[in-house]
């Protein structure tokens, strides 16, 4: 058994913490608010199945850089937004990310968890100096940065629209209050031949290569290939998914070199009809039954793991060689979707 480890920090007033399902109401009223998120990311509304993949790929950030996204808890105990370090691929540096609930702005709770994050980034991580891009008409969030001691540094280009990169300065003198952290568990598997293990940083670049793979990305989603950008977010959310719902992929390794081979595991999002048994390997451990070992050993522990849920696989019609692997696994068709 392996392990995410996330810091719970403490403010006068908030908790910063790790998310966890409960949140996923109030955060999913958050991020399906226009005036929220006109200023992040696209500028559109996210749903509630958005809105549960974020929340995975902000725990999965933690699995893969030791550092991520906070849950902001207000005074009260409710759910108030979110702070921390954000940096996917292809981000060089760490942001300085903030959004905070219609209902608790006004009150300088960003500010007050920004402060704690970046003292916290400072003296735990080393990380000095990191970035905020913020949309130059974001007036409300440039005051935050200017607050935490931030200078604009240039003009950038973010998802096809300007925003303005600012640097932080020293961290703040103190160290925030630190509480329990949150250990979310992650299973180890093996078997004759295969070790399954989280998934980590190192298994960025192997990972790329599956997917930019025509081959073996044919039957899987829209059938293309995926760049970098979209493996991280993929395997954020694989990690960050055992943080929801005690399911997610683990990556599939060779028990005595240690090599990438694919991912496995079983992955049951929000909007997914049932959970589901996936496997994926690259073309070079193909034909070698390491699929079949592979899911039968997360088969096994999802049925010990996770008593009294289903489990299904979600093949391709025209998938022969995915489907003979449901089969070795004892799954029976009952229809196609």
């Amino acid at each position: 058994m392996s392990n995410i480890a996330i810091p719970t920090l403490r403010t006068a007033r908030l908790t910063l913490r790790a998310f966890r399902e409960a949140d996923l109401p109030a955060y999913a009223a958050m991020m399906g608010d226009p005036e929220v998120v006109k200023h992040l990311g696209t500028g559109q509304p996210r749903d509630t199945a958005a809105t549960w993949a974020m929340m995975a790929r902000a725990i999965g950030q933690w699995g893969m850089h030791g550092y991520g996204l906070f849950a902001v808890e207000a005074p009260d105990g409710r759910f108030a937004g979110h702070a921390g370090l954000l940096q996917p691929h292809p981000w060089r540096e760490p942001e300085i990310a903030y959004s905070i609930a219609p209902a608790f702005q006004g009150h300088g709770f960003a500010t007050e968890a920004c402060l704690a994050v970046y003292a916290w980034a400072a003296r735990a991580r080393g990380i000095l100096h990191p970035v905020s891009f913020i949309r130059p008409n974001n007036a409300a969030s440039l005051m935050v940065a200017r607050k935490l001691g931030a200078r604009e540094e240039a003009t950038v280009s973010m998802m096809d629209a300007p925003a303005l990169r600012l640097r932080h300065g020293p961290p703040p003198g103190e160290m925030p209050a630190m509480a329990a952290a949150t250990l979310i568990d992650l299973p180890v598997l093996h078997s004759k031949r295969l070790r399954l293990r989280p998934l980590s940083a190192g298994d960025f670049a192997p990972m790329c290569a599956v997917h930019a793979d025509p081959d073996v990305m044919r039957y899987l989603g829209d059938g293309t290939t995926r760049d970098g950008a979209v493996t991280w977010a993929n395997m954020t959310l694989w990690l960050g998914a055992y943080g929801l719902g005690g399911s997610g992929y683990l990556a599939v390794t060779d028990g005595e070199s240690g090599a990438l081979l694919g991912r496995a595991g079983v992955l049951d999002t929000y909007d997914w009809p049932e959970p589901e048994i996936g496997y994926t390997l690259a073309q070079a451990a193909w034909g070698q039954g390491y699929a079949a070992e592979a899911a039968g050993l997360v088969r096994d522990w999802a049925w010990r793991a996770r008593p009294g849920k289903t489990l299904v696989s979600y093949v391709k019609v025209g998938n022969a060689a995915s489907g003979n692997v449901a089969r070795k696994l004892g799954a029976v068709m009952t229809g196609v979707i």
